[in-house]
């Protein structure tokens, strides 16, 4: 009995990109990229959380990397490479929003993406939900081969997406996230419902300060935020509400559904508030 205990799933992992945002007009990097951020914060609030991706050989990689353990994230089946670690060039604004000027675009985990041997699948099968997303690096086919093995796969689709990319995605994933401050809320509401049409089973459409929108495939939700007295950065508050989101969602499987997702959506908004009044995605910074 106490071995089957063992084998129960728990957690969850982020499978992607590690890397650091280079805030150019406020000399100071921090540690991030959408997974990553995922993991580190599932573990902030509690959860087991786990991290696979790659770390590259250069000033970045042990700095990523020796955060991921400070956090008491899992990362013992990262890869290390001979390359450049992730990194992107922000500018932050006075509001808090920030604009990318730049990043690489061939790091260690674009040339060495993972390739989920057998190994790699024994631990994402561990975790109760498995999270990508469009910058991971996770291709279709290793979402296909994924969803084979009975990975529930979380997967953000961020603010760029087309209808055929929504229905080759969503038979392969359970939740859904995207970023939708540019649709109305009746295009909202059409991408939501095709993403469950085409077998996503929760579908979360964030809109910035605006009310968050969901769908189950019975019922929509809409959560307010929780406005905060000043936005100091943005950057990584939709990460931080997926993780709150399945923290919440996975922590009370007794609930009915209904109030599963409705307690789900309002612990996210609020988590999400108190990410965005601290500098960097985690929190976490050093001075270039």
């Amino acid at each position: 009995m106490s071995e089957n205990r063992n084998m129960q799933k728990s957690g969850i992992l982020g499978i992607g990109v590690a890397t650091m945002d280079i805030y150019v007009n406020r000399n100071r990097m921090f540690p991030g990229g959408n997974e990553y951020n995922v993991a580190c914060n599932a573990k902030i609030l509690g959860a087991r959380a786990g991290f696979l991706g790659v770390f590259g050989n250069d000033l970045y990689g042990p700095i990523l990397e020796d955060t991921l353990k400070t956090c008491g994230v899992d990362i013992s089946h990262c890869r290390h490479e001979i390359g450049s670690s992730g990194y992107s060039l922000v500018e932050l604004k006075e509001d808090g929003d920030r604009i990318f000027l730049d990043w690489n675009k061939e790091g260690v985990t674009d040339l060495h993406p993972i390739q989920f041997t057998e190994e790699e699948l024994a631990y994402v099968k561990s975790f109760q939900v498995a999270s990508a997303g469009r910058c991971s690096t996770v291709s279709l086919d290793k979402l296909k081969l994924l969803h084979r093995n009975g990975v529930d796969i979380c997967y953000d689709f961020h603010a760029i997406y087309s209808e055929e990319e929504i229905g080759s995605i969503s038979p392969y994933i359970k939740y859904g996230f995207f970023s939708c401050s540019h649709l109305t809320v009746p295009e909202i509401r059409d991408t939501l419902k095709l993403a469950v049409e085409s077998g996503c089973r929760i579908a979360v459409g964030t809109r910035g300060a605006e009310s968050i929108i969901a769908y189950d495939g019975n019922d929509w939700y809409e959560q307010e935020t929780f406005p905060v007295a000043r936005v100091v950065d943005a950057l990584g508050a939709g990460d931080s509400y997926i993780a709150a989101f399945l923290t919440s969602y996975l922590a009370e499987p007794e609930r009915r559904e209904t109030e599963r997702i409705k307690k789900a959506l309002e612990d996210a908004a609020r988590y999400a508030s108190g990410v965005i009044v601290k500098e960097g995605s985690i929190g976490i910074g050093f001075e270039l």
